[in-house]
This record gives C-alpha cells, structure tokens and sequence, in this order.
C-alpha cells in the first residue's frame, strides 16, 4: 500500500506541475469547476453474495446482504485549454455513501455500515464548440480509496479497496453551466466494498467559471 500511494503521489504532484506550466503557456483563460453528483454503483446479486459468504466464513449460520444502488456525492476541479479543442483537468471526487445491511442468525445479528470513495481524476477532454458552448469527450484516469469494516461479534470482513483506475466522460456546455455523463472503473476491491466490476457511473450539473 505505501508504495502505491508514492507512485500516486510522483504521478499526481507530476501530472500537476505539468498543469501549472500549461496554465502559465496558454494564452487561453483556465477554470475551476464543481457541482453535485448522482451516483449509481454497479452492484448486483454476486457481489452481495460474496459478502455474506464473507460472513458465513466467520461462523454465521446464514447472512442475507442489501445494499443501495445510488448515492448523492459532488466534485470540484481546474482545467486550462491546451488549445482550441483541447482542455486538460485535474479534480477531487466525493462519490456518495454506500450502505450495506447485513442480517445473520446463528447467531441473530443485523448490521448497518456505510462507506465512501472519494477520488482524484485526471483527464484530457476533447471539445466540438467554443469554451462557451461545446459538446465533448472526456479520457483519462483516477486514484481512488474506500475504507471500511463490517465488525460483528464473531469477526470482522474487510470492505476496503484503492487503485489507479481508467476514467470517461461525455457533455455538454451552454454558458456556465455543464450537465455530463462520467464512468469511473474500480479494481482490486475488497470483498463488500460497494464496487461491482462495471464501477459507478455519475451524472453531474457542473458550474464552470473562468478566471
């Protein structure tokens, strides 16, 4: 773990100096963004399954596992135009909070835990338009980490995961304002982290200001 989170940081503190010297190079002005997220986890019945299992391992007789489907998070970033069709960003994403009930017997025990992810994305956005109104595409990548426990009398499962992950996006800008479609991919995730394999999509109304 700790050297991933170095190589994050080299990549991250990298990836925003080069930033910095594009915000300096163009002759373009940069923005901040940010606005609130609707999230929905890619969760399905193997996943759930999964955890029990987790649970029924530490000496259940049986464990039943519900989980939300979508959450409410938001996100805040900068980006500078690299040139009429290309913007690169950098950001920080909240991605909502993730529930899990898990109901066991033998002995009766129910449990309610939450967990959130929050993470870093970075990207190269590719625009049809001016910085004022304008379709785009949106590439690149993400740290991620989530951490939590399921503790019960028996045990504790461990619902934790962090990785670098592929990032993509689609939207469109009238104005200030910017509604856009992202899909965050996930891997290495601990048993019970809320994380399908398909990862979360999000839909987003994002305030966009020059300076």
């Amino acid at each position: 773990m700790g050297v991933q989170m170095n190589i994050f940081k080299t990549v991250f503190i990298s990836l925003l100096l080069t930033l910095s010297l594009l915000v300096q190079a163009s002759k373009a002005e940069s923005y901040v963004y940010g606005g609130p997220k609707l999230i929905y986890y890619d969760v399905d019945e193997d996943d759930l399954q999964s955890t029990a299992n987790e649970l029924v391992s530490l000496g259940f007789s049986t464990a039943k596992v519900e989980a939300n489907t979508a959450g409410l998070g938001f996100d805040i970033g900068v980006g500078t135009p690299i040139n009429d069709s290309w913007d690169f960003e950098a950001g920080f994403a909240y991605l909502g909070e993730f529930e899990l009930t898990a109901t066991m017997t033998g002995p009766a025990e129910t449990l309610n835990v939450t967990s959130s992810a929050v993470t870093f994305p970075l990207g190269a956005k590719y625009k049809l338009g001016d910085s004022k109104n304008n379709v785009y595409v949106k590439g690149g990548a993400h740290y991620w980490r989530q951490n939590s426990n399921i503790d019960t009398s028996l045990g504790s499962v461990n619902m934790w995961g962090s990785g670098f992950d592929p990032m993509f996006g689609v939207g469109a800008q009238v104005g200030d304002l910017v509604a856009t479609y992202e899909h965050y991919s996930f891997s290495g995730v601990g048993a019970g982290a809320g994380i399908g394999e398909g990862g979360m999509s999000t839909f987003s109304l994002v305030y966009k200001k020059e300076f």
